[in-house]
């Protein structure tokens, strides 16, 4: 069964089988996308993209409740700056932490999270709470969650933006072509005469001006999108992870294929800042006691 958690009563969850229930939270960031597309484009593709992975889960697993969390607007990293709407790396975290804690006081167990930003913060931090809801600290009993978007993650694409983001396309062929077919009314019509914007450059300059609020368009080539391909595309990458799932569903196993590398960069780390402040305060405090105590190893 595949159920809206929005819509189900208290008698409905209460009757789910906590053993056989997975409940997925989709997670997505509001951003500019160019002229053509709505700020929401990433949010609408974690929704779509959890719908057609709980329809391929239900195939492979027919006798499981697949529930489908409200949709997170939250993201930490944005491509884009000037009309974006990030949130901090501890948010996104804590919102799933959070809400995973109140299910396991249920008795459910097993809960993923989809997110539509491939990013180095974004994905980690979901990591971090997966590792937060599965240790046990919080709520009551055993659980499992895993990030099931870090698995497609490759190698390439981690050593070519460890830390800072910056895909090939944004707001281009794949993400008008996902909008075409969802929300085709939302494309602006002249969107096939949109020119071919390269990939921008990582740059000191670059940087400045994201940190200033003013990068924003597009670039790949939104004329060339295909409502098809992209229908495909989704399709291919929801088979591959319920495929990688079933393992982990079954006899919890394989669960390392769903955290990323990026995971080992400390700074994308949502605890970042958190051990940062400690170490500060750790530097400062040795060097208060010593200087304090300088009289007393005087002659």
């Amino acid at each position: 069964m595949i159920a809206s958690f929005s819509l189900l009563h208290p008698s409905e969850l209460e009757a789910l089988s906590p053993e056989l229930t997975l409940f997925i939270f989709p997670v997505g960031g509001l951003e500019q996308h160019g002229p053509h597309l709505p700020l929401g484009v990433k949010l609408l593709q974690a929704e779509e993209f959890s719908k057609t992975l709980a329809t391929g889960l239900a195939r492979k697993l027919p006798g499981w409740n697949f529930i489908l969390m409200p949709l997170l607007p939250l993201s930490v990293d944005t491509h884009t700056s000037r009309m974006a709407l990030p949130v901090r790396a501890h948010v996104v975290r804590d919102a799933l932490v959070d809400q995973a804690d109140q299910l396991k006081r249920l008795g459910f167990r097993n809960f993923i999270s989809v997110s539509s930003h491939l990013t180095p913060r974004q994905l980690t931090a979901l990591e971090d709470a997966a590792r937060l809801v599965t240790s046990g600290w919080f709520g009551g009993g055993s659980a499992q969650m895993v990030s099931v978007s870090s698995a497609l993650i490759d190698s390439s694409e981690l050593w070519n933006s460890p830390v800072l983001s910056l895909p090939k396309e944004h707001g281009g062929a794949g993400d008008t072509g996902f909008m075409l077919h969802h929300h085709p009314g939302s494309v602006v019509s002249d969107s096939v005469s949109l020119p071919v914007v390269p990939s921008p450059k990582a740059s000191p300059a670059r940087l400045i001006r994201f940190f200033r609020h003013e990068v924003d368009g597009y670039w790949g080539s939104p004329s060339t999108a295909s409502a098809s391909d992209s229908l495909r595309l989704t399709t291919v990458d929801a088979e591959t992870l319920a495929t990688r799932l079933l393992p982990w569903l079954e006899r919890s196993e394989g669960k390392k294929q769903f955290l990323s590398a990026y995971g080992r960069f400390p700074v994308n780390g949502s605890f970042f800042k958190a051990y940062l402040l400690a170490a500060i305060f750790f530097v400062v405090m040795t060097f208060w006691v010593l200087w304090s105590m300088k009289d007393v190893f005087e002659p």
